[in-house]
């Protein structure tokens, strides 16, 4: 015979694939017509941008593009210049079961990149990216809790949980028009970057109510001949509204924007004598919600009745969920004594790594900046440097966690100034979310079955007495006489659970 339990599902987000594939970039290539002889190649970029993320069949496939950027010194007028290539890749991953809800995460990062000119006019690059591919699906574990057995006896635990209420995703366009207002006209793009942050969000019920901005950084020529390269910062504002079923006022919510793909254009105005810059990029936004419940679990249980078997389960649940999203500003100072800088054209950073560490409740955000400059020197020469800045940032949750569940950043906003002794102050505002969990871990009863032919010995009187030492346990006096522990604190007319010192308990036989 076996005994009903009580079920009850918490849902739990589990990782269902967490992979990486090297992508290498390797193309030969001959610049256009239109582009200038190459006399020195300053900077070579690779931008893989994801334009497809398709889960189906048991097969996650990942398509995009990666643009090569050449950034060069024009061999007749000494002047800034840049050439791009496109190439598409597309990879692959197996999943052994289709998750019913889930959220998929790519991303890329470049490892590498060599490029040499063969000729004046012809160049070969050389370089790979690391393409990131994580699909999370919702899962649930099952409690345990008591059902109304007249026969049993149960020691149970209220257990306080962090359970997956919510959960979605959903990818869309964002951009703008730029029309460009005291600066010359842009003619030719020679570098672009966008970076995408959440400002702010509002939490209705089943939906989320996103604002966020793109930081727009463009380097261009204003006429095929100019020698100098200008630059554009701008802020494109974007919402959203995302529909996820189970989020509540009061669920801890995590949100992400990530940037898959971009492309800025040139675009003609018929009523405007300058160009128009299109920006447009490919977003993808992910919620994830969680409701805290307190549900009884079994630790242990008896029959009065009959001697019983009991399965046991080890369970590792989420006690509490904390969300720790801000921004704090990151200042440091560069010094360029080996590369002399008399006036600085472009200056753009790359996040490069984020490395939390947890401790209790501190978590330390671990992070690099790969600055990169676009200047000339002292005698008028375009030069190109890059500097990795590292800083660490020091966090406090209101609960001590033990587990990272995610972690996100962004370049918010950069500036910098050109110092004395050839330095330069840089000031970087920096954008997290880092979401982490306190788990706990427990022993619950799963199964109770019991041989109705295999009864509890009782005994023929109607009370026994026992001396309790101090220290014991009802739960355990109970168990051991197959009684109930009830009846025990009636007969007695005790109200604790574990008894303070040496006591003569009368135990009642059922």
């Amino acid at each position: 015979m076996e005994f009903s339990l009580k079920k009850t599902s918490v849902g739990e987000l589990s990782t269902v694939l967490d992979t990486v594939s090297e992508q290498p970039v390797d193309i030969d290539f001959t610049l256009p017509d239109y582009c200038p002889d190459i006399e020195k190649i300053l900077r070579c970029k690779i931008t893989p941008k994801i334009y497809n993320k398709n889960l189906s069949g048991g097969q996650l496939q990942l398509d995009g593009t990666t643009v090569i950027t050449v950034l060069y010194v024009d061999a007749q007028n000494n002047t800034i210049r840049a050439c791009e290539q496109s190439l598409p890749f597309s990879a692959s991953f197996q999943l052994k079961d289709l998750p019913g809800q889930y959220i998929v995460d790519a991303f890329t990062k470049c490892e590498y990149v060599n490029c040499r000119a063969l000729s004046k006019r012809r160049l070969t690059v050389h370089g790979a990216f690391s393409l990131y591919a994580r699909v999370r699906a919702k899962s649930s574990i099952e409690l345990c809790s008591p059902e109304d057995e007249d026969i049993l006896e149960y020691n149970t635990k209220d257990i306080t949980c962090a359970s997956l209420t919510s959960l979605g995703q959903e990818q869309f366009s964002a951009g703008d028009e730029l029309k460009i207002t005291g600066k010359p006209p842009v003619e030719i793009i020679l570098d672009s970057d966008v970076r995408a942050c959440i400002t702010d969000y509002k939490v209705i019920p089943d939906r989320l109510m996103l604002n966020g901005e793109l930081n727009v950084r463009i380097l261009y020529l204003s006429s095929p001949d100019a020698q100098a390269p200008q630059q554009i910062d701008c802020l494109i504002p974007f919402n959203k509204i995302l529909e996820c079923e189970g989020l509540s006022d009061d669920s801890t919510v995590c949100v992400d924007v990530s940037l898959m793909s971009f492309d800025i254009r040139l675009k003609s105005d018929i009523l405007s004598e300058d160009p128009v810059v299109d920006v447009d990029s490919r977003l993808c936004v992910t919620v994830v919600g969680y409701s805290s419940v307190t549900i009884p679990i079994v630790l242990d249980a008896y029959s009065t009745e009959y001697i019983v078997d009991l399965e046991n389960s080890q369970l590792t649940l989420p006690e509490k969920i904390c969300v720790l999203s801000d921004s704090f500003m990151q200042k440091e100072t560069l010094s360029f004594d080996d590369a002399p800088i008399a006036e600085i054209i472009d200056f753009s950073c790359e996040h490069t790594s984020l490395n939390p560490i947890i401790n209790g409740s501190e978590i330390t955000l671990n992070s690099k900046l790969n600055i990169c400059i676009l200047a000339k020197d002292g005698e008028n020469q375009p030069l190109y440097i890059e500097r990795s800045v590292e800083f660490g940032k020091l966090l406090e949750t209101d609960t001590p966690c033990n587990n990272i569940l995610s972690v996100n950043s962004c370049v918010a906003s950069l500036s910098y100034r050109l110092g004395e002794n050839n330095t330069i102050e840089l000031r970087a505002e920096i954008k997290y979310c880092v979401t982490a969990s306190k788990t706990t871990n427990c022993a619950m009863v799963t199964t109770i079955c019991a041989n109705e032919e295999n009864k509890v010995n009782k005994k023929s009187c109607a009370l026994t007495l026992y001396y309790a030492e101090a220290g014991e346990k009802l739960w355990d006096i109970a168990k051991c006489y197959s009684t109930r522990r009830k009846m025990i604190c009636d007969e007695n007319g005790l109200e604790c659970e574990e008894l303070i010192g040496p006591t003569m308990l009368l135990i009642p036989t059922i």
